[in-house]
């Protein structure tokens, strides 16, 4: 029987450190990385030490294959550029130091590895120490019994500069324009017709793509957001009756903050709905869907709920296909419903959909000129000034 991400996570968190017989591993679903597990424990002697590695290693495991949505053989990946780490420094990570980041970058630069490899471990010992910061109860438990440990994210964004090629992006990300968004759209449609024409196998993965860049130009979400999105997240609108059961999507954000957002983009409706309706039921019409993904909103061709790089690539690959030279990814989507909510609901209204918790956040999206006729954050700031100069005056 299969574990749910939630039920997997929530078996970390016990912290059951008697070994099962046999394996240093807790839990059932980790079997397939216990000889790295063993290294590690074996690395510490056992004890204390290797037992609360195990449970971190495990946690990661989880992280990458709930949180990232990665499959078995990414998070094993993964664990195994861990190890290699804690098996040069020979330091459990609660007394990890950035030093020994240095050290380990400048080692395999030594050693000649391509500039990607030593990007992908960097950034697999950073999403180590994200996982582990994200979950401060069994953090603080595992410091309990180690006084003097202290975890801190070594992999911050300072360390990137140690990764050749790390530092700047190839090309800028940049903000679409609402014509550009546009383009993509008549792009799709062409597209779509002509797939539907020759009976393209192609057909489906395009409609899907189309409902995510809705999605996200619809409603602000997050890349995070968009691939733990369920079916069942959709509600009724009782101020939009036309919309039926797609009417209210409800979000859990970041910090777990529960939000409810309507469609507030108009043509939208019938994109998502399609999409629901005719074309999800295309990857699970042979029962080939795990049971914990089988409610995800969108599935991989290989009836998996889609990964955050595959949503990633999938925005950024129809944008190019469209025609626009911009490097757009879905975060610059965000920015572009964010800009349109501004000028349409306001600050305080806008801040509310993006789930921020200060407005000032929110502020920090918005992408207009203030040269725009019409602009009210322009509008806001002459006002400021007008009624400064009045004081001034009198």
């Amino acid at each position: 029987m299969r574990m749910s991400s939630s039920g997997r996570e929530s078996n970390v968190v016990q912290m059951q450190l008697a070994p099962a017989k046999g394996r240093v591993g807790q839990l059932q679903f980790t079997t397939g990385i216990e000889s790295y597990l063993r290294r590690a424990y074996d690395l510490f002697g056992g004890g204390a030490d290797g037992a609360d590695t195990v449970v971190l290693l495990e946690m990661f495991y989880a992280y990458k294959l709930g949180t990232d949505g990665n499959d078995p053989a990414s998070g094993r990946q993964a664990v195994i550029a861990v190890v290699a780490f804690l098996e040069h420094c020979r330091k459990p990570a609660w007394l990890w130091q950035s030093q020994h980041l240095q050290h380990y970058i400048a080692q395999l630069k030594t050693e000649g590895l391509a500039a990607a490899t030593i990007r992908g471990r960097h950034h697999y010992i950073k999403d180590f120490c994200i996982s582990v910061l994200s979950d401060r109860p069994v953090a603080n438990k595992i410091l309990s019994r180690h006084p003097g440990g202290n975890f801190q994210q070594i992999a911050d964004d300072k360390s990137r500069a140690l990764v050749r090629g790390a530092k700047k992006r190839k090309k800028k990300l940049t903000c679409p324009t609402p014509d550009e968004v546009e383009q993509v759209f008549q792009w799709f449609e062409s597209e779509i017709e002509a797939a539907i024409d020759l009976g393209s196998k192609s057909l489906y993965p395009l409609l899907r793509d189309r409902a995510i860049i809705t999605m996200f130009y619809a409603y602000g979400l997050r890349r995070d957001e968009l691939r733990r999105a369920e079916l069942t997240d959709f509600d009724f609108d009782p101020e939009c009756p036309q919309y039926a059961g797609l009417g209210l999507l409800h979000v859990i954000g970041k910090g777990k903050k529960q939000r409810t957002l309507p469609i507030v983009v108009p043509g939208m409706y019938e994109f998502v709905k399609h999409y629901i309706e005719v074309i999800r039921p295309h990857w699970l019409a042979d029962g080939g869907v795990a049971p914990e993904d089988r409610s995800a909103l969108f599935l991989s061709d290989c009836r998996r709920r889609l990964s955050k790089t595959a949503i990633e690539r999938a925005v950024k690959l129809r944008f190019r296909q469209a025609g626009v030279t911009r490097n757009v990814s879905p975060h610059r989507l965000r920015d572009v419903f964010l800009t349109a909510m501004t000028d349409t609901l306001g600050l305080s209204s806008a801040s509310d959909l993006a789930g921020h918790s200060m407005s000032t956040t929110t502020e920090g999206y918005y992408r207009k000129a203030s040269s725009i006729k019409g602009d009210p954050i322009k509008q806001h700031v002459q006002r400021l000034y007008k009624n400064r100069d009045d004081h001034s005056s009198s």
